[in-house]
């Protein structure tokens, strides 16, 4: 359960304009959203059995047939609380307001451009599903892979820097 949230947080607290907001308010925020996840949960009957792991989502296996209420639920769940936060209204996720958070969270900042870019790509790649909770989970699964895939590309930069600065030393 604790790695569905950590990912819809990613949808959600990242997104949460906290640089203007003090470390008290900034703790009720957070237990705002955390209720609100918790309150989704629990309204569309999603269980800790029922969450995927990450690498269950990136090995598709929230697609197979069998997985169809399952993921269902949990693309409402999601849905559920995209609203709560404001960023979803009926089927239509709200893009401008995603990228005013992530220009306040992380303005003037290296994770700016990643997020906006990331948020750009799942949210056109989202755009035509009509479906609240299908559009929800796919959008979560987007934004999974696409942070799975950009933190190995930066664990590779770091080991090409890393193997730069061996063969600098051994010259």
């Amino acid at each position: 359960m604790k790695s569905l949230v950590l990912y819809a947080c990613i949808l959600i607290i990242a997104f949460q304009p906290s640089s203007s907001i003090e470390p008290k308010k900034l703790k009720n925020v957070i237990e705002t959203i955390e209720d609100d996840i918790e309150a989704c949960r629990i309204e569309n009957n999603v269980t800790e059995v029922d969450v995927y792991k990450p690498q269950d989502m990136m090995t598709d296996l929230p697609t197979q047939i069998e997985n169809e209420e399952r993921t269902r639920r949990i693309g409402c769940w999601i849905a559920c609380v995209l609203k709560r936060q404001d960023l979803m209204e009926n089927s239509n996720i709200k893009e401008a307001q995603i990228h005013v958070r992530i220009n306040v969270e992380y303005g003037g900042s290296l994770e700016e451009v990643i997020f906006h870019e990331i948020a750009r790509k799942c949210m056109k790649q989202v755009r035509n599903i009509t479906q609240e909770c299908e559009k929800s989970f796919s959008l979560l699964v987007c934004v999974i892979k696409s942070v799975s895939k950009e933190q190995k590309h930066q664990e590779l930069e770091i080991e090409e820097a890393e193997g730069k600065t061996e063969i600098e030393q051994t010259v």
